[in-house]
């Protein structure tokens, strides 16, 4: 049985929902925006319930722990193909062994939810300190970043105590902002209105960066391969100091 969700976190454990609750052996969760039909398959959508997916979303730190929750948001955030069904397993195996869950690596598909989980963890932790930030008007600020994962939504409250006042951080890979307007954050798929003419503002934070990443830059102790590790080269094209 092919359970389709709608692509949404609160739809994916609906899913889990239903299909924990058939008791079928061979169930899987998918994507219905990504799913490709077989006529091998017996498929059942399944419609997001609020109360459903509240019902497994509050049992997870109960019955399993409060990190198994952590991880099985970002494994989704991950958007991985087989995260759905990634997540499915490390759920029931969890309801089963409780917090051990999370140690028991020598199950290979648990093993690759945790290490999904980590890379998402890498990614936005690097983002913290790789994240470039523009003055777009008076005490607005704005940066514009292609992740690898869906991690807006992650690494938005640190900037609020970092500056204290509005900004949008705009996933432009997949037209998402995290937008902070001084109180509280919101996320959007609207395109935010980004001014086409570079203020001087603008053009002295610019400055300022590359003048920074030049004074570092020390001749005699450039490391080529430790620059790509801290900051890979697929990133370079949203960092104001690479322009040149």
């Amino acid at each position: 049985m092919i359970y389709l969700y709608d692509g949404s976190f609160e739809g994916l454990l609906t899913c889990v929902f239903e299909a924990y609750a058939s008791k079928e052996r061979d169930a899987s969760l998918k994507n219905k925006f990504a799913y490709i039909p077989s006529f091998l398959d017996e498929v059942k959508e399944i419609k997001t319930d609020m109360e459903k997916f509240e019902r497994v979303y509050s049992s997870i730190p109960k019955k399993i722990s409060r990190r198994a929750q952590e991880i099985i948001y970002r494994v989704w955030l991950s958007e991985d193909e087989n995260a759905p069904d990634l997540i499915f397993h490390f759920l029931k195996a969890g309801y089963k062994m409780g917090s051990l869950v999370t140690d028991f690596i020598q199950d290979p598909l648990i093993n690759k939810i945790i290490d999904l989980d980590m890379k998402v963890r890498r990614e936005s932790h690097r983002f913290l300190g790789l994240l470039r930030f523009k003055e777009i008007s008076k005490d607005l600020f704005y940066a514009g970043y292609e992740p690898g994962y869906n991690i807006t939504g992650l690494i938005a409250p640190h900037f609020v105590d970092r500056l204290s006042m509005p900004f949008i951080i705009h996933d432009k890979k997949r037209n998402v902002s995290a937008v902070y307007d001084g109180s509280e954050i919101i996320l959007t798929d609207k395109i935010p209105s980004i001014p086409n003419d570079i203020n001087s503002t603008e053009d002295e934070y610019a400055l300022l960066w590359k003048a920074f990443f030049k004074t570092i830059a020390i001749e005699e102790r450039k490391n080529p391969r430790a620059q790509m590790q801290f900051m890979p080269k697929k990133y370079w094209k949203n960092l104001t100091e690479m322009q040149e």
